[in-house]
């Protein structure tokens, strides 16, 4: 995703570990329980998360998340879907998002879940 940031003249994404946690139990919980949603079965949305994981001296937080089955490049295919949502698109290319980080789970059946997070802290 920073590839696609740096074509528009935008600076990369910071990786954040934390983030990293949010978003890859986001995306294990919609794979066991399959469903896809930027809310978790418990009503709980991704500044809720973030706020439980202790990250609670942030200005802004955004997601997306993806979901595929069967293609070759499933990461590939997520970051295609992303790009051809304008909303999605926003998040990927905005110059306010300062860090990020994507989780990512896989059923048995090769269902990929992905949950990529930003923040912007205050």
């Amino acid at each position: 995703m920073n590839q696609k940031r740096a074509e528009v003249g935008l600076k990369p994404l910071i990786w954040n570990d934390d983030l990293e946690k949010i978003a890859r139990g986001h995306s294990e919980n919609m794979a066991e329980y399959d469903f896809f949603s930027h809310r978790g079965l418990d009503g709980k949305a991704v500044s809720d998360r973030a706020d439980a994981a202790g990250l609670s001296k942030w200005r802004s937080i955004g997601e997306n998340i993806a979901f595929n089955r069967g293609y070759q490049d499933p990461i590939a295919k997520a970051v295609d879907l992303w790009l051809n949502s304008p909303s999605h698109k926003n998040n990927l290319l905005s110059a306010s998002w300062k860090e990020s980080a994507v989780g990512v789970a896989i059923t048995e059946d090769g269902s990929y879940y992905f949950t990529q997070v930003f923040l912007l802290r205050k």
